[in-house]
């Protein structure tokens, strides 16, 4: 699809712990708003709405992170990445901030959905050969 929104439109609002966890076969999906401690996906996660991750955001291996909305990792002062493994996809429609880098290991694919997407990483982007970066974006300082 060239949108998350009609995906976003009938999803529950989350009310679980700050411990988000996606286990492998999982398919999940939630809007609203959290502070996360963690995420961690191995399965398919879509989240819609403004999410904040305080440390780590894992997207195993041919995992799926899809979000719409506002995405963002760490803090200036605690630097924290986002880390897609081997076949794992993250696909951004909206804002993602990372306070740390972007590490896209062998296979993996970032893909940004329609051409508002802004992305500004205060860290690096560490890309293997054979990882793959989809779609139009406004690269706020330049990192990729």
């Amino acid at each position: 699809s060239e949108s998350l929104v009609a995906s976003c439109a009938n999803v529950p609002i989350y009310n679980g712990s700050r411990n988000l966890t996606v286990n492998t076969g999982q398919n999940l999906s939630y809007r609203g708003s959290k502070r996360f401690n963690s995420v961690n996906v191995s399965g398919e996660l879509l989240l819609c709405g403004s999410w904040t991750v305080s440390n780590q955001t894992n997207i195993n291996k041919d995992a799926v992170l899809a979000m719409n909305g506002t995405y963002v990792v760490g803090r200036n002062n605690k630097r924290k990445n986002i880390t897609v493994d081997e076949g794992a996809t993250l696909i951004v429609e909206g804002n993602l901030t990372i306070y740390g880098d972007l590490i896209l290991n062998e296979g993996a694919t970032i893909e940004f959905l329609g051409n508002d997407s802004v992305v500004n990483i205060f860290g690096n982007v560490t890309a293997a050969s054979t990882a793959q970066v989809k779609g139009t974006f406004a690269d706020i300082r330049n990192k990729f």
